[in-house]
């Protein structure tokens, strides 16, 4: 029974947790640090216990995850707050299956905010695409025209915990 109420709690803690930061990043277009390092090396300390104490392991799984993550960031094709916030959500959730169903309710998001940006502003959406593929987008680029959309990778965490686990 106690066990029960720890696993409602938990997933009542980072619902908010999720809710807050995509509240602060609507808001002021920022991730501050103070919300999402304290959950991201939590997580990773929790998975380090799990791998120490039983034969399930998703150290390598959460390195690879971080080395994309952080490999996009350089590209910018995240914030340092987004790139932070996606290791967090991996070392929560350290599997393939979240990567899939992460990428799957991404995808289906953000097409139609995408579409809606396109008609709001007259502008194919292809033309748009067709010049991010001539280079990746500057630091600058991405802070001036960067939106603040960590919702979108938020809702398949919130989602994942109460529907998956």
């Amino acid at each position: 029974m106690t066990n029960s109420w720890l696993i409602l709690a938990t997933k009542i803690a980072l619902t908010l947790w999720l809710f807050a930061l995509s509240v602060k990043d609507h808001l002021h277009r920022r991730i501050p640090n103070g919300l999402v390092l304290p959950v991201m090396f939590g997580a990773l300390a929790w998975q380090v216990y799990i791998a120490i104490t039983t034969k399930a392991n998703a150290l390598g799984f959460i390195a690879l995850a971080w080395v994309a993550i952080f490999m996009l960031w350089r590209a910018h094709i995240f914030g340092g707050g987004d790139a932070k916030f996606l290791m967090a959500l991996f070392a929560l959730f350290p599997s393939v299956e979240f990567l899939c169903f992460f990428s799957l309710v991404v995808l289906l998001v953000s097409l139609p905010l995408l579409l809606a940006q396109a008609v709001k502003t007259r502008e194919s959406p292809f033309r748009r695409l067709a010049e991010g593929l001539h280079g990746l987008p500057t630091a600058d680029d991405l802070r001036r025209h960067g939106r603040p959309y960590c919702w979108t990778l938020a809702l398949p965490g919130a989602i994942y915990l109460w529907w998956v686990l």
